[in-house]
């Protein structure tokens, strides 16, 4: 016993004895012993994690874990507290972990629930307690006052985060949490609300992360009968959902989401903190952002929207967002980063939008939206286009470098490359020195050479990504009149699923000129090469090597075609199965020494 008493964190699977004792005993842990951190796994006799008097020798205790307790069905035994002794319990526990506990159903004894107060509570974990309904209830939750994180992953029975009492008649009542900061909801297959009951109103005044997926059944953070509908139709935010200091929303995998907001104004009812938004997978969410939500976002920074049923981003003025329409004009002035994937319904950002200035746009990405394209979209700063519009440009005189100046990275897909050639866009793009090409999806399409000679003189950064192409490189249009090499200021080099490539470059002349610059070199899902040096190599720059998920590459290449690769730092081969060997021989029994000394 002298060996416990020493622990300061102890793990009750290592000591077997204990065990045996935990409920046979009155106290089998000694206040002396000044225990601070306790982890209950693995005892699949347990019905409860923690009796009434032992809690009372735990005055020292931040932290508690329960694991893995196939038959745990209660956290705390309350019975036998006096109420002045419940003042007393765990009074410094801040970090309480459930996981694994499969018959769980409550922390602690129903009528008792009341009478504890965990002030110094700061962090609830629950993970994979598939029996848990709820979490606490409202006069649980007024025990937790210094609640500053909840995780709740992988339970899937529960319905509800805080649940109506049952037997109780229910009065207007208010839920503050005045220190909860962040609400992480995940894999909950059963979740319809995180509060239940028509009386129950919801405070988190210092809440700024909230993240929801997989949460399918989940339609309102509040639900009860009078809570503010559309048309029948139920927000996920409403004025009984009180997170003023919010600062990023997550929302993935919500299949019957249909509205985030309310359609109408909502009084006080403001997100002016916001500054992160992210929606994912949410097939039938009918619309984004409400106008009048929409002009109140003046901090928004992240907007990433990636396979949602969308038609438009930003809905249209009503005749009650008339006050807004002027705000309108500065539509979230700090943006920083615009990324819109995967939303083949998406007509427009912003169907009312004349002007849209954004001067802090860092990235701007539009993929796989087929009714709206990367440079239509750019060519809203100034009018908006449409894609399907037959929109003439021609007057539009749209500037890269004037209207997004500090753009680190262009992203133009097949269309954007053929509005180019054939719109009055600005040749301004040739000051870019980043740029990625994506969703070539057509096979006969040929990568583009003499257009990067055309437009990107500067280019030092190039990103291939989710096209057909079978070669990267071609000879043919790599020299212009003057002799000009296209990307021979060339620094970086990414190719990202890329599952026609067959070969990166063929061997010529003109070829080597430009692999002799590049210094990073990348290549993610590609699973039609074989080899990514099939000759020898002139990388004789080249000091970082990056390789995953590529499932046909056998190899590198031979010791004779990476002999040059001396400059090289970093190598990273990740998800090849293929691969048996990084070099191989030459095959014609010779030997080759290859040396890495910078490796």
């Amino acid at each position: 016993m002298a060996t416990v008493a020493r622990v300061k964190f102890m793990w009750l699977s290592e000591f077997p004895k204990l065990i045996g004792k935990w409920h046979r005993e009155l106290n089998p842990i000694k206040s002396s012993w000044q225990l601070e951190g306790l982890v209950v796994d693995n005892c699949p006799s347990f019905i409860n994690a923690i009796q009434s008097k032992l809690m009372l020798v735990l005055e020292k205790m931040t932290s508690l874990h329960v694991r893995v307790c196939e038959s745990l069905e209660e956290i705390f035994n309350l019975e036998g507290l006096e109420p002045m002794e419940s003042t007393r319990v765990l009074p410094q526990l801040q970090d309480l972990g459930l996981v694994n506990l499969p018959k769980l159903r409550q922390l602690w004894n129903k009528d008792l629930q009341g009478t504890m107060c965990f002030s110094s509570l700061s962090s609830l974990t629950l993970y994979n307690c598939s029996n848990l309904s709820y979490a606490f209830t409202p006069s649980m939750a007024r025990c937790l006052a210094n609640l500053q994180e909840i995780e709740i992953k992988e339970c899937g029975q529960m319905e509800e985060v805080i649940a109506e009492e049952e037997g109780q008649v229910s009065v207007v009542e208010k839920i503050t949490f005045l220190r909860l900061c962040m609400t992480k909801l995940e894999c909950l297959p059963n979740l319809t609300s995180f509060l239940s009951g028509k009386n129950h109103t919801l405070d988190c005044p210092r809440l700024t992360e909230l993240t929801i997926d997989h949460c399918p059944k989940m339609r309102s953070l509040a639900w009860h009968s009078w809570m503010e509908t559309d048309h029948g139709t139920p927000s996920l935010f409403t004025p009984q959902v009180q997170f003023s200091r919010l600062d990023s929303i997550v929302l993935s995998h919500m299949d019957n989401l249909s509205k985030i907001w309310s359609c109408c104004p909502q009084g006080t009812f403001t997100f002016k903190c916001l500054r992160k938004v992210e929606a994912r997978n949410c097939k039938n969410l009918e619309i984004l952002f409400p106008h009048w939500v929409a002009t109140s976002l003046t901090q928004l920074e992240e907007l990433q929207v990636e396979s949602c049923g969308l038609e438009e981003i930003v809905s249209s003025a009503s005749g009650d967002d008339s006050l807004h329409s002027i705000a309108a004009q500065f539509l979230f002035p700090e943006l920083t980063s615009l990324v819109l994937h995967d939303m083949p319904q998406l007509r427009n950002f912003y169907p009312d939008l004349l002007t849209l200035n954004w001067p802090f746009l860092k990235e701007l990405q539009v993929t796989h939206c087929d009714k709206l394209n990367m440079l239509s979209f750019l060519a809203s700063m100034n009018k908006w286009a449409r894609r399907d519009s037959q929109h003439d440009l021609s007057d539009e005189h749209f500037s890269v470098e004037k209207d997004i100046p500090i753009l680190e990275r262009l992203l133009l897909v097949d269309k954007d490359i053929q509005m180019i050639k054939s719109e009055n866009f600005s040749n301004d793009t040739g000051k870019r020195e980043a740029l990625t090409l994506a969703c070539f999806h057509d096979e006969r399409t040929i990568f583009p050479s003499r257009f990067l000679l055309q437009r990107f003189h500067n280019l030092k950064s190039l990103e291939v990504f989710c096209s057909s192409f079978q070669d990267v490189f071609l000879d043919e249009g790599l020299v212009d009149e003057g002799k000009h090499l296209a990307l021979e200021n060339l620094r970086e080099l990414k190719l990202s699923k890329l599952h026609n490539l067959k070969r990166v470059w063929r061997e010529d002349y003109l070829i080597k000129k430009i692999l002799q610059s590049i210094d990073k070199f990348e290549v993610w899902d590609c699973p039609g090469l074989t080899t990514l040096f099939p000759a020898v190599t002139f990388f004789q720059n080249l000091t970082e090597l990056v390789v995953k998920n590529s499932s046909g590459l056998v190899h590198l290449g031979t010791a004779l075609a990476i002999a040059n690769l001396m400059n090289l730092t970093d190598m990273t081969i990740i998800g090849c199965e293929r691969m048996k060997e990084v070099v191989t021989s030459n095959g014609k029994g010779e030997e080759k020494v290859i040396s890495f000394g910078m490796l």
